[in-house]
């Protein structure tokens, strides 16, 4: 009975869009920045290629195989491919699904699907558009937060005027009190004056 064919989704946040990006490819892979150098490297094998464009990706970085429903990682790079933080070697390393590769700026995750899971694949195609979705659902939060923050700015330079003439117009009635009992005093005072006249 012939194996059920194999194959490797990988799965990375784009550096410089924030986006997720997944892709699927059958092994082995090679992973680098210029495919047509990578296709001739292994030989007469057919191979797929994962092309990563950055300064600090090899053209030939680091080649995925797998072996008894295992995904193995080499090292093909001047730069170094590190596996959870820890560099790789030439010969072959196991990657588990749990596994973080970093080549260059670039965080990849890798899981083993085989023919009779492609349909749960197209499952975790739809959480990436989702997981797009959500990043576009923060940006319409922060449009919202931002609507709010302008809002209650306007209130503010509208209720501070208001308060200010409020208090403005209460503050002369004190001395209007006062004015209104000199005023008050002088009639007796011109009465005291005409009295002093008429006694002369």
């Amino acid at each position: 009975m012939p194996a059920e064919p194999i194959y490797v989704q990988f799965s990375w946040e784009d550096p410089q869009s924030g986006e997720l990006q997944q892709i699927l490819l059958t092994p082995p892979i090679a992973m680098g920045r210029e495919p047509e150098y990578i296709s001739q490297q292994p030989g007469h094998q057919s191979i797929s290629c994962l092309e990563l464009q950055d300064k600090q990706v090899s053209r030939f970085h680091a080649l995925i195989t797998v072996v008894s429903n295992q995904l193995y990682v080499s090292d093909r790079s001047a730069n170094g491919t590190f596996l959870n933080g820890k560099p790789v070697g030439r010969s072959a390393q196991i990657f588990f699904s749990r596994d973080t590769l970093r080549i260059g700026p670039y965080k990849i995750n890798a899981n083993l699907i085989s023919e009779t899971d492609l349909n749960a694949t197209e499952i975790n195609r739809d959480q990436t558009v989702f997981g797009h979705q959500s990043s576009q659902d923060k940006l319409a939060d922060r449009k919202i937060f931002v609507w709010i923050l302008g809002i209650a700015i306007l209130l503010l330079t509208a209720l501070i005027p208001w308060f200010v003439v409020q208090n403005f117009l209460q503050e002369p009635n004190s001395p209007s009190d006062s004015d209104s009992s000199s005023q008050s005093s002088l009639p007796q005072a011109n009465a005291e004056v005409a009295l002093d006249s008429l006694a002369n």
